[in-house]
């Protein structure tokens, strides 16, 4: 769908993931959390670059503080680098780049590691 032609409809009730694991329930969340950011502009499921940067920014925030990682121009680069069609939007696939890469930051401030070393942005 192009930029000029995108639409917001209301959303159906989504279905109730199982499982009641630990991993399942943060799997759940991620999940919820990316809906709850995808519907505010465009596409249901998709997130512009408005909606992108108010999810990392809100539900990040620590994570982009690392190594300067909250900058505008850290966003949009991510951004950029991580919507492989080159939609303007990333998909919850192209999306779970982005959370691989906060993830990763969050593993090493477990392991008290450098988070600015070359190659770990």
């Amino acid at each position: 769908m192009s930029a000029g032609t995108r639409t917001t409809t209301s959303r159906a009730k989504p279905q109730e993931f199982p499982g009641n694991c630990t991993l399942e329930k943060a799997l759940s969340t991620i999940v919820d959390v990316y809906h709850r950011y995808s519907i505010r502009e465009g596409h249901l499921d998709l997130l512009s670059f408005k909606d992108f940067q108010q999810l990392l920014t809100e539900q990040a925030r620590t994570f982009l503080q690392a190594c300067g990682r909250s900058k505008p121009d850290y966003l949009t680069k991510l951004f950029q680098e991580t919507d492989l069609d080159k939609d303007k939007e990333l998909s919850f696939e192209e999306f779970l780049t982005v959370l691989g890469k906060v993830t990763d930051d969050a593993h090493r401030i477990m392991h008290h590691e450098e988070r600015c070393k070359p190659g770990r942005d």
